[in-house]
């Protein structure tokens, strides 16, 4: 279970902690959460598609690891096997809370029960100095937390302003893999619909492109074409299981 705690030198004086590659705890999330900001390099390796909040109907840029719902491709095991991840995946075990929605400031979090974290001397990172000054590795992590919360809310504008434009579209994936004699229907996915987007009365089309969005939109649409990697990972994995 987890411990998430205010991070403060009276109680974490001697922390530290470790960094590693191991993602299994991503293992059943199918569905990776991500940022626009970091779209191009994501796109040589996952189908990047979007999602749609029920209860804000606010879309969400998702990376697909996994073809099945609670089978995460990539982090079955310790060892990841890309060369590229999402920037989250850095954060554990620190998170950023807001001690109330109508404060600005926000509390860098803790999960002291994360297998990430060290009651060893002589492993990992410490997180502040004897003298009580959070240490380089701390500051370090601090500043990659406000970079990916402040993309994240990049990302929710971007995603309201390609919604004002119509440009999300439902899109059904049918899947064939070697072990089921169905195919399998992806549903409740959504693209930018490429025919929309060319139909865009001409400022609307050159807003986005001033704002630097048809690159991304772009990396987008390319993603899709890595829907055949995980169709092959998943034919790997249903024959080791």
């Amino acid at each position: 279970m987890a411990n998430i705690v205010p991070l403060n030198f009276e109680h974490h004086l001697q922390m530290r902690v470790i960094e590693s590659k191991d993602f299994t705890r991503f293992a059943s999330q199918h569905l990776i959460p991500v940022v626009f900001h970091e779209f191009h390099h994501l796109a040589s390796e996952f189908p990047l598609v979007f999602v749609k909040n029920t209860e804000t109907g606010q879309f969400i840029p998702v990376a697909m690891m996994g073809i099945k719902p609670d089978i995460n491709l990539y982090c079955q095991n310790s060892n990841w096997p890309a060369s590229v991840y999402p920037r989250g995946f850095n954060n554990a075990p620190f998170s950023l809370v807001k001690p109330s929605k109508d404060e600005d400031n926000v509390l860098v979090c803790i999960d002291t029960e994360s297998p990430l974290v060290s009651a060893d001397d002589d492993s990992g990172h410490r997180l502040f100095n004897d003298d009580n000054q959070q240490s380089e590795f701390l500051k370090k992590r601090t500043e990659a937390l406000l970079e990916v919360a402040a993309f994240t809310e990049q990302t929710t504008n971007i995603c309201q302003l390609l919604a004002s434009k119509n440009l999300f579209t439902a899109k059904q994936l049918t899947v064939k893999l070697l072990k089921n004699e169905q195919p399998i229907n992806i549903d409740g996915v959504y693209v930018i619909d490429e025919q929309l987007l060319n139909q865009l009365e001409d400022e609307d089309f050159l807003s986005l492109k001033r704002n630097g969005l048809l690159p991304l939109i772009y990396a987008h649409l390319v993603s899709l074409q890595q829907i055949g990697r995980l169709i092959e990972k998943q034919n790997q994995y249903d024959s080791n299981h």
